[in-house]
């Protein structure tokens, strides 16, 4: 029984009725290996299904070197050897159809110098949040500082936000946030480990502790058009797969992961 209802959770996050979520969570809280062989299938949807862990910002800026640098076709020909690599991956449909469509669009920019201004510095200079990281799981120290086009992350066990990092980190992106329309806002985190977040100066999602498996959380909020509100999140991995992602939704919007365009960094 748990391992189709866990079949069933991968295959459709919102497949699940309120019974059928709760007994997953005690399953999985109840037997350490099964949630551990979660927590690796989920890493490797995450790796497979979205962008490369590095931001649209900071890619843009290497395409844009490697451009400047005359060494593009080089760069055309690993990306290809990449995706080869990626196909010996074991995938479903959706996730193949997903590493196609980043491949195109890798290859785009490389076409379309005029998306990256000179130096490297996206052309919007605006968007993105003020995304700080740390060594450790309590943000202490001096931090790695870059911009990032939105928070839609997943980092595979060993592996940190930089090169050369590992699995255990934490973060705090600052910036605001400019909605497209008025309404009830409902903000949904997905996090593995713990997360905070601040909309406005207010705490609404409050999750900072270590946990098995990933997490969800939610929290609403009303927003005005195209007013800006301060946004500030935190973020804590203590090991093995971390995956952050921020989405939003209101009532004339369907749910997606807050876009850049809707972030401006400080």
């Amino acid at each position: 029984m748990s391992e189709s209802l866990v079949a069933k959770w991968l295959d459709d996050r919102a497949s699940l009725t309120a019974e059928e979520a709760a007994e997953l969570e005690r399953v999985l809280a109840s037997d350490a290996g099964l949630a551990l062989r979660v927590k690796d299938q989920l890493a490797t949807d995450e790796l497979l299904s979205r962008r490369l862990s590095v931001d649209r910002a900071n890619f843009e800026a290497q395409v844009a070197q490697r451009i400047a640098a005359g060494d593009g076709g080089a760069f055309t020909q690993s990306t290809i050897a990449a995706a080869k690599r990626v196909r010996r991956w074991r995938v479903r449909w959706p996730e193949a159809a997903a590493a196609g469509l980043l491949i195109a669009g890798l290859l785009f920019l490389l076409l379309r110098r005029d998306l990256v201004a000179p130096g490297g510095t996206p052309a919007s200079g605006r968007t993105g949040l003020r995304g700080e990281y740390f060594r450790n799981q309590s943000l202490k120290g001096e931090p790695t500082v870059r911009t990032d086009a939105k928070l839609d992350f997943a980092w595979r066990p060993g592996a940190g936000p930089m090169e050369g990092w590992i699995d255990v980190f934490s973060a705090r992106w600052t910036g605001t946030l400019v909605p497209p329309a008025s309404g009830r806002y409902t903000f949904r985190t997905r996090n593995d480990d713990g997360v905070r977040v601040w909309i406005d100066g207010k705490l609404v999602i409050d999750d900072w502790k270590g946990r098995p498996v990933v997490s969800e959380h939610r929290a609403e909020i009303d927003l005005v058009a195209e007013k800006p509100v301060a946004l500030k999140v935190e973020y804590f991995n203590g090991g093995d797969i971390g995956v952050l992602q921020l989405f939003w939704a209101t009532a004339g919007q369907k749910e997606e992961v807050i876009p850049s365009a809707s972030f401006r960094s400080p």
